[in-house]
């Protein structure tokens, strides 16, 4: 049980928090699950604490109200008149103020959940369309792994600064601009799924961080090109395409 000021520092909290904006957990699908039960957790918390404000009598009920700071209003004055009257907040009978607010809270704390489950659910769902009619022996590779059908590594500037990279296949009986596409777009949904780990197919070098990939066909060559927002990852889209067509070791 809590007492009279308990209630008061509650009330206090639940006000900061429903000031707060809901926002999505980033990451993959385990993210967003972890992230929903974790809302979830909090609205079964609220509403706890709901269930022992509205048990709770804490006194007779001439104590049972909360009007401000009235010595506070009292002392705040100009030219010998107060600036805020005493009464201008309501003395709302602070369990049944607290209840509300808990309620509300935990209303706000599932309506998270759902939200984190849906851009779970969501991850998911894109994957499965994206890979519809991609075969699985594809699916556990990438079509980059296919090192000898890679004519050429160019890299792409912008400006004189490198910002991508363009990979060049030979030609290859039944390769097309479509079925390069789907299967770019299969696996970058896979990745992202997958909260866009490092070590998802780390030789893909259209598997970086806020990377677009776009695939044209010029003198029955396939061209991908790979363009990333800054140095950094065209560097490592650039480094990546270029491991693809160096002489392999012994290790690699």
């Amino acid at each position: 049980m809590r007492t009279v000021a308990n209630l008061a520092l509650t009330l206090v909290a639940a006000t900061a928090a429903g000031c707060s904006r809901p926002v999505l957990t980033p990451g993959g699908y385990a993210a967003h699950m972890a992230a929903a039960d974790e809302h979830s957790r909090r609205a079964e918390a609220h509403r706890e604490v709901k269930r022992d404000v509205e048990i709770e009598h804490p006194g007779p009920p001439e104590a049972n109200y909360v009007c401000g700071d009235i010595d506070l209003y009292d002392q705040l004055t100009s030219g010998g008149k107060p600036l805020i009257s005493r009464w201008r907040r309501p003395c709302w009978n602070p369990s049944e103020e607290i209840a509300e607010r808990e309620r509300v809270a935990a209303i706000r704390e599932e309506h998270r959940a759902r939200e984190e489950r849906r851009a779970a659910a969501s991850l998911v769902e894109a994957e499965l369309a994206a890979c519809r009619g991609i075969s699985p022996a594809e699916i556990e590779h990438s079509p980059f792994a296919h090192r000898m059908a890679i004519a050429a590594v160019i890299p792409y500037r912008e400006g004189g600064d490198v910002r991508g990279v363009r990979i060049v296949f030979k030609p290859v009986p039944g390769l097309s601009v479509a079925w390069m596409q789907q299967a770019i777009a299969c696996h970058r949904a896979r990745f992202e799924r997958l909260g866009e780990p490092p070590t998802y197919l780390s030789d893909d070098p259209t598997l970086v961080r806020g990377a677009t990939a776009t695939v044209s066909l010029h003198d029955d060559h396939i061209e991908v090109l790979v363009v990333t927002r800054d140095n950094v990852a065209a560097n490592v889209a650039l480094g990546r395409a270029q491991d693809l067509v160096r002489p392999r070791t012994a290790g690699r």
